[in-house]
């Protein structure tokens, strides 16, 4: 039986006078209550109750223990109460987890036109590439792209994440632009691992789809090395949108292969599932659905 059981009704028997009376309060049977104080006597090896066939009274150390069992239960009802509010108040610190380069790319602005709407809201972004475990290092909420692996966490899909293969005009102008994916295993590649399996690039075309085995002049777990690489005119690169849509509008980079690209993938907010959607996650979800589009904003006008 639950500690707290056993001193709420040891309480309601001292403030009603009466197993019955404590058991109708508590909607358990006369039994039941019994059972509980007897279990928190037995736990401190002490009597807190005389009973006798027509009343029941406290003992000494039963007195003194029932002054603290009504502070305990006081914080108890309040911390309840204070829970409750998080949940539907929109206030506290909301902890979030995302990719370094997505995170300060497309979260950071967001979060600006979020704390004006909801100033009592106090957010914690750390950025980081790997996936954290939101319950042991305490995250309300994680950001990933990609595809996830099963897990008891909640998955909401906020948006689709295109690649594309992108390079310099430099780089394109000095190594001969290819032509057909294959003409890829000549070309210094700029590689992300989780989409470099096997050394190989995949790619799609309408019905049609490639697995090419490449070189990884380059490889690296950031995008950002990775696009400051191909704005170098170090080889070609196998990018989000959301990260070099600028330098796609500009001219900096350009797209290799067109009509061929690497199956999309989704961006998506997740939580853990033994919890409750608490409104500050809710509502941050939301406003990031919102600012991101329905087609995001990055690959708009291009």
């Amino acid at each position: 039986m639950d500690r707290l059981d056993g001193i709420a009704a040891f309480s309601l028997v001292v403030d009603t006078g009466s197993f019955t009376a404590a058991a109708q309060r508590l909607k358990l049977s006369k039994s039941a209550v019994s059972a509980h104080v007897q279990r928190l006597e037995e736990r401190l090896g002490i009597q807190l109750l005389h009973r006798t066939t027509r009343r029941v009274a406290t003992t000494e150390a039963g007195d003194a223990y029932h002054q603290y069992c009504v502070r305990i239960l006081a914080d108890a009802e309040a911390a309840e109460q204070a829970a409750s509010a998080l949940h539907r108040e929109p206030r506290g610190t909301l902890r979030i987890s995302a990719p370094d380069m997505f995170g300060w790319m497309h979260v950071a602005p967001a979060i600006a036109a979020f704390r004006e709407r909801f100033p009592d809201i106090a957010i914690d972004l750390r950025l980081d590439e790997r996936h954290v475990n939101l319950v042991d290092d305490r995250f309300d909420l994680a950001l990933r792209i990609g595809t996830l692996p099963d897990s008891p966490l909640i998955v909401r899909k906020l948006a689709p994440s295109r690649l594309v293969l992108c390079a310099a005009r430099g780089y394109l102008k000095q190594a001969d632009e290819p032509v057909s994916p294959h003409d890829l295993r000549k070309h210094a590649c700029l590689c992300f691992p989780p989409l470099w399996r096997e050394g190989q690039w995949h790619l799609v075309a309408k019905q049609r789809e490639e697995r090419v085995p490449v070189s990884g002049a380059i490889v690296s777990n950031s995008a950002e090395v990775l696009r400051v690489s191909a704005l170098a005119n170090v080889g070609i690169a196998m990018l989000p949108t959301w990260a070099v849509a600028d330098d796609m509008r500009s001219g900096a980079l350009s797209i290799v292969l067109p009509g061929w690209a690497p199956p999309a993938s989704f961006i998506h907010a997740v939580y853990p599932g033994n919890r409750r959607m608490s409104a500050k996650v809710r509502l941050f979800v939301d406003h990031l659905a919102r600012h991101i589009g329905r087609t995001p904003y990055w690959d708009r006008g291009w």
